[in-house]
């Protein structure tokens, strides 16, 4: 019950700060320069916050729809566990993203992001799992 609470707390409060501070964010970056004969330029840094603000608001989905669906899976305790804080470090892709475009984009930027990748992927296989033991149970 705990670990439904927490992946619900942490999705909507995520998708607070990822919805409106990364709104602000864009907001506060836009530049008039980057409209030209009609035409839209997006510079790579904003391409990286815009994208930091758009997946992060996937992933707050996503923390949601576990914290409602892990209790009902045929899962061992330990299994949900690390469903649930995989789920949560999910959050590590948009960061990622979203640094890389506060630094100016630049080619060296360590991969933040990878670590969220590899919390979405875990927690998707752990729930596959639950949903298959739990179709035959």
């Amino acid at each position: 019950m705990k670990l439904r609470i927490a992946n619900i707390r942490f999705g909507v409060t995520g998708l607070f700060v990822t919805a409106v501070m990364g709104g602000m964010a864009l907001g506060g970056t836009f530049d008039s320069q980057s409209v030209q004969d009609g035409n839209h330029l997006l510079a790579l840094a904003r391409f990286y916050i815009r994208e930091g603000h758009s997946h992060g608001n996937f992933m707050c989905l996503f923390n949601l729809f576990v914290g409602i669906i892990l209790n009902n899976l045929e899962l061992s305790e330990r299994m949900k566990k690390i469903c649930s804080y995989s789920a949560m470090i999910a959050i590590f892709l948009p960061l990622g993203l979203a640094l890389k475009g506060f630094a100016g984009a630049p080619a060296d930027f360590p991969p933040i992001g990878l670590i969220g990748i590899i919390g979405v992927a875990t927690a998707l296989i752990i729930l596959i799992i639950g949903a298959w033991k739990t179709k035959q149970a």
